[in-house]
């Protein structure tokens, strides 16, 4: 059929189904349309929701209900597939020229692969061992000093065996007091001879003092009475002459030979002055076993009192006066107990150091001994040295 106006059976299938195609557009352009007006209203409302809220956490709950928003849109329904056949003019048929066959898409040849540069190695971490400290030997300690050289010896006796002699009552054999002992007399060899007792008067009147043997007394330092007994001579033997009964003697007719003891003056070798003899302690025996001596310098002073034994005392005569001596020093003497009352006796006596050990010490008290002999022999000094002595000669 040429020119004219075509037929409904001549109509091609493409005009066919153009009404129908545009019926579909228009649906679907409507529906998306309200899509949209649907999403828009509820964007609004979740604009409005935020700022009523205005908090952080609200974002989370517009993009949860945004997500939810999504089950509102309409689900489009695909239009049906219609198979037509298409049969080409013959105008159209002839007009084709055979088409050339696409060149083959060559697949790119894939890049060389880049080898990955090899990991670093981890650097060993070189631990150098450190060098043996050189093993320091601790300093020897210092040896002790060796113990200090024992210069004093001690004994101790009990208030119940000694006794003191000064102002000790003295009785009768039938337990009367006649007196108390105030002093006694040595000879030059350091031996007892005679007691100084001062017998008692009536009320204190007539009191004297005088002098009696040493044997004839006996001491009991452990009596409840009096420690001082005096004893007469035993009764005489068949055939032989009683002895004579001690008798008191005056004080002033005592030997010039004999010296009185307390309140004597004791020295050193040297000279130098120990103390003043304040006492002396007697034993059951009636042998004398240390003197009491007063180290104080001066009678206003504090009183510190030794007890010396009594077998360290010398007596010696110089320029016909008694002196006492002994062979302490200072150090001896700061070293030596106190003597109390109250305490057990503590007597002391001098250790003197062996001659090798005390020949660098002996130059000092050598040099101070010379120049003491010096002074002796100086004119006047003689007089000094015994006011300096203390010792009161026998009258």
């Amino acid at each position: 059929m040429t020119g004219g106006i075509p037929h409904r059976g001549d109509a091609s299938p493409i005009d066919l189904h153009a009404p129908a195609r545009a019926c579909r557009a228009d649906s679907a352009f409507n529906a998306a349309a309200g899509f949209m007006l649907r999403v828009a209203a509820f964007i609004v409302a979740i604009v409005r929701t935020l700022r009523a809220l205005r908090l952080a956490a609200s974002l989370s709950i517009a993009a949860a209900l945004a997500l939810s928003g999504c089950g509102l849109m309409p689900k489009q329904v695909p239009a049906p597939i219609v198979e037509h056949s298409y049969i080409p003019a013959p105008d159209e048929a002839g007009s084709g020229e055979p088409e050339e066959p696409l060149p083959a898409v060559q697949a790119p040849e894939p890049a060389s692969s880049v080898k990955p540069a090899p990991a670093p190695k981890p650097k060993r971490r070189v631990v150098k061992p450190k060098p043996p400290e050189p093993a320091v030997a601790p300093p020897p300690e210092p040896p002790e000093p060796p113990p200090p050289p024992q210069i004093i010896s001690t004994r101790i006796m009990q208030h119940d065996q000694l006794h003191g002699l000064l102002d000790a009552e003295v009785q009768r054999p039938d337990g009367k007091v006649v007196g108390r002992a105030v002093d006694m007399y040595i000879d030059g060899s350091a031996k007892p001879k005679l007691m100084m007792v001062n017998l008692a008067g009536f009320l204190g009147v007539g009191d004297r003092k005088v002098n009696f043997p040493w044997t004839a007394f006996r001491f009991t330092p452990n009596s409840k009475t009096a420690p001082i007994t005096f004893v007469p001579p035993p009764p005489p033997a068949k055939g032989k002459p009683a002895d004579p009964v001690p008798k008191p003697q005056p004080v002033a007719e005592a030997p010039a030979n004999f010296m009185q003891l307390v309140d004597s003056t004791v020295s050193q070798k040297n000279g130098s002055r120990i103390g003043r003899v304040v006492d002396v302690l007697v034993d059951a025996q009636a042998q004398p076993q240390a003197l009491v001596l007063d180290l104080s310098s001066s009678l206003a002073g504090d009183k510190r009192h030794v007890a010396a034994n009594w077998g360290d005392l010398h007596v010696l005569s110089r320029n016909k006066q008694w002196q006492l001596q002994m062979d302490f020093n200072d150090a001896q003497m700061k070293a030596a107990p106190t003597y109390s009352p109250e305490q057990p006796i503590k007597i002391v006596s001098p250790i003197v150091p062996a001659p090798g050990s005390s020949a660098s010490a002996a130059s000092a008290p050598a040099s101070s001994g010379a120049a003491g002999a010096g002074a002796t022999g100086a004119p006047g000094a003689a007089s000094a040295q015994v006011q300096a002595s203390g010792a009161r000669p026998a009258r």
